[in-house]
């Protein structure tokens, strides 16, 4: 994370890693997710190599949109790009400036604004179940 959060970005976050977790997915930047993580205090260059490695990884995104970040939706166009799966998780008190984060132009591509940072739970889980269906409907075929 980096540039401008939400007012509920990090919880937001928190909250996400924590269901995909729960519905036993693996997280490759668990460091976003960890209360003592402060946005803005690794080097740029590390940041990159450690952007690059995960998006390289990375079988889907799931993203706190909220804030005014460059890094977040480089990393949702990259994903969306390889026609990897994206949720779009976003604050509607505090809705993101871009349409696109709100009405998102791809198929593979889910756009979920909370109220209650208890809808982020159900968002992540029930994205989380529609790619193990697709991804085992793609095994079979």
């Amino acid at each position: 994370m980096s540039g401008e959060l939400g007012p509920r970005s990090l919880e937001a976050v928190q909250l996400a890693h924590r269901a995909l977790l729960e519905f036993g997915a693996e997280v490759l930047c668990e460091r976003v997710a960890d209360p003592d993580y402060r946005p803005g205090l690794d080097r740029p260059e590390l940041i990159a190599e450690m952007m690059r490695r995960e998006l390289d990884q990375a079988d889907a995104g799931c993203l706190e949109m909220t804030g005014k970040s460059t890094g977040v939706g480089f990393e949702a166009g990259w994903l969306l790009g390889r026609g990897r799966p994206v949720l779009a998780l976003y604050d509607t008190d505090a809705p993101p400036a871009s349409a696109v984060v709100r009405h998102p132009p791809f198929d593979h591509c889910l756009s979920v604004g909370y109220s209650d940072l208890m809808e982020i739970r159900a968002a992540v889980t029930d994205f989380c179940r529609t790619i193990a269906a697709h991804v085992a409907i793609r095994a079979e075929g």
